[in-house]
């Protein structure tokens, strides 16, 4: 965990100093390589972490020898699988594959929230402990969709329909659920929230929970093909409540602030992310009964990470603009701009070009255009006005209308009042007294309400909430389970330095049963390693190496098993350890068979084949026997047996069975 806890403390402590305190354009993008570049090393350097790392190393073996146009016969989506493809043609080492999946998650990522975020800081806090960080270590394919679709939020506030689409498009190249979002976006931007529509949300949202048993028994009726799915654990099962927690806050969070001076001075951003949030609330609460539908909230998740600093930040210059107005009536508050801001103020034309517009120009002083001279009225033309003027005056009307030209009263038509902020539309105006420059904030009577309402105390409360939730979420999901988030605990890394630092830190009984508990290879083969305590004998049934991938191989190359680096598939192997050494090792095509060693005093008989294993002590044969490397590990002190291990050597994810 204290990977993730450093990585956190730099993402806040980094804040101040190059955020907050004086912000500028360099400053941010600082911040942003800084952190995005500790998560990145962070992704480049783990091993066997997220429940899918073995499985997109077996992916990419598949794809990597596939011929021609069958790469495409997997079911994975065009664009995953070309990336693929072109990585393996330049490479066979996974961590090299797995750098590069970082770079098409990280890089967007950190471009969206570098360009268009209103608080930098608070958006890199979400994205870590919202998890999906800790996603982007397991479910590539969906990450990747998701880092497209937060470039997108630019488009999404401009209402963009087109570029959203887009967006949309290239995002499903990568993974298919993100088609979901088209029509949760178009709900979203021509449904606005209002007193009506969200206890609609809510009613139907009650109405799915309770029914979506019978709901789910007709789609299979009419899909047949998926009724066994419906005994699946994902379908029958869901999440804790617990999990709809920080959900809910944020959609409380959104929504009073829709409703109040944010969505007023805003309102057509407002009203498209509070829908994201309540949308958002929404699956994760059906997901407590069947949590395999949270998979489609991740697209509408990761715009809560700009949305929620974008309320964050005018609640903050709300309370810049009371703080200074109190000193000086008259002050001139300066506000903090996007990066995106302050590109866009420097190539107006650019930018208005490209939106379509015509970039805003200063009024022209306008010439006095010298009027026309009417007309001299005939003495007949001049009594019948004068006689007019005094029925007007006489009925209490503008006598003044009387003097100006029938033609123009009667050119004079009203008005048309456009209509803004309907339901069912697109039409939004904000209202600039909610703006933060212009907000006049009332001095109320009672001093607890005068207190609770001023703008500095809802920042302040609105941060606290936030920045608390989150990282109480992210420590939970770390500590709940042993596996934390996506299967991300502990943290596990191709860098020897590292593991064998972490290995030392352990007892003597800790070791005993940490190895007892290790599933994974590399870790156990450190684990040897660090064990001066340990003698481990290992033998092999069947295919020992086939399965191996880079960090395998570094881990058997590390503990000093030099022949092992050289095995072929179909080769016989056996070998004995003793605290951490490697004391005896044998490698052949043909059968192995040590006869009758000794080992710790043990009369030991180890034999290895094609289709046998054996580690004999006294009349017992305590390997496992099973296809693939079978391990047998004594306490060197006791003598007694500690382990009995067999990993799958010939499968890629290298997993264990005892």
């Amino acid at each position: 965990m204290a990977v993730y806890l450093i990585l956190m403390a730099l993402v806040l402590v980094l804040a101040y100093p190059l955020i907050e305190h004086k912000p500028n354009v360099v400053k941010k993008l600082c911040y942003v390589i800084v952190t995005f570049g500790a998560m990145y090393l962070i992704s480049v350097f783990r091993y066997g972490l997220g429940n899918d790392y073995y499985s997109y190393i077996y992916i990419f073996w598949n794809i990597k020898n596939a011929p021609g146009l069958s790469i495409f016969n997997y079911g994975y989506e065009p664009g995953f699988t070309i990336v693929t493809k072109l990585i393996s043609m330049f490479t066979a080492d996974v961590n090299i594959m797995y750098a590069v999946y970082a770079l098409l998650i990280l890089i967007p990522t950190a471009y969206a929230i570098f360009r268009y975020s209103e608080n930098i800081w608070m958006s890199t806090m979400m994205f870590i402990s919202l998890t999906f960080f800790y996603c982007s270590l397991s479910f590539i394919r969906q990450s990747i969709a998701f880092a497209i679709i937060l470039c997108a939020y630019r488009f999404m506030k401009e209402r963009n329909h087109f570029m959203v689409l887009l967006f949309i498009f290239l995002a499903c190249l990568f993974h298919s659920t993100v088609i979901v979002l088209i029509p949760l976006y178009l709900i979203a931007a021509f449904i606005k929230p209002t007193k009506i529509t969200v206890p609609i949300y809510a009613i139907l949202t009650a109405l799915v929970y309770l029914l979506s048993w019978p709901i789910l028994r007709l789609a299979v009726v009419l899909l047949p093909q998926y009724k066994g799915y419906l005994e699946l654990s994902f379908i029958t099962q869901g999440y804790s409540p617990v999990y709809i927690i920080v959900p809910a806050i944020i959609a409380a969070l959104a929504l009073i602030a829709h409703f109040t001076g944010y969505g007023k001075a805003y309102p057509k951003e407002s009203a498209l992310f509070t829908n994201f949030a309540i949308f958002n609330f929404i699956i994760w609460f059906i997901a407590t009964k069947h949590f395999v539908i949270e998979r489609f909230s991740m697209y509408l998740y990761i715009m809560m990470i700009m949305f929620i600093p974008s309320i964050a930040r005018y609640y903050m210059n709300c309370a810049k603009a009371y703080l200074a107005r109190r000193k000086n009536p008259d002050a001139v508050v300066e506000f903090d701009k996007t990066v995106d801001e302050v590109i866009r103020s420097k190539h107006p034309e650019k930018y208005a070009k490209n939106a379509g517009t015509e970039p805003k120009k200063e009024k022209a002083v306008s010439q006095p255009v010298p009027e026309k001279a009417e007309a001299e009225l005939s003495d007949i033309e001049k009594e019948k006005q004068r006689i007019l003027a005094e029925i007007m005056a006489e009925d209490g009307g503008d006598s003044d209308i009387a003097t100006k030209p029938v033609e123009a009263v009667e050119n004079k038509k009203p008005e048309k009042q456009k209509k803004y902020s309907s339901v069912f539309g697109e039409q939004f105006k904000a209202d600039e007294r909610y703006m933060p420059k212009n907000r006049v904030f009332k001095k109320r009577r009672n001093g607890f309400v005068n207190f609770v309402t001023r703008p500095v105390t809802i920042f302040a409360a609105f941060l606290a909430v936030v920045v608390g939730a989150n990282l109480w979420y992210n420590y939970f999901g770390l500590t709940v389970s042993e596996k934390g988030f996506h299967g991300v605990m502990p943290y596990k890394s191709i860098v020897p330095q590292y593991t064998e630092f972490v290995l030392s830190k352990e007892s003597k009984d800790e070791k005993n049963t940490n190895l007892r508990s290790e599933d994974n290879f590399l870790n156990y083969m450190y684990r040897l390693k660090e064990g001066e305590n340990f003698t481990a004998i290992i033998s092999a049934r069947g295919d020992v190496t086939g399965g191996y991938n880079d960090g395998a191989l570094s881990a058997v190359k590390e503990l000093g098993l030099e022949k092992l680096l050289t095995a072929q598939k179909n080769q016989r192997y056996i070998a004995i350890i003793e605290g951490g050494k490697v004391v005896r090792e044998e490698l052949s095509k043909d059968r192995i068979d040590t006869g009758v060693i000794d080992v710790l005093g043990y009369k030991t008989q180890i034999i290895s084949d094609a289709g046998e294993s054996i580690v004999k002590m006294g009349n017992k044969n305590y390997s496992l026997n099973e296809r693939g490397m079978n391990i047998v590990v004594l306490d060197n002190t006791t003598r007694n047996i500690v382990d009995k291990v067999r990993f799958k050597t010939y499968y890629v994810m290298l997993s264990a069975t005892r």
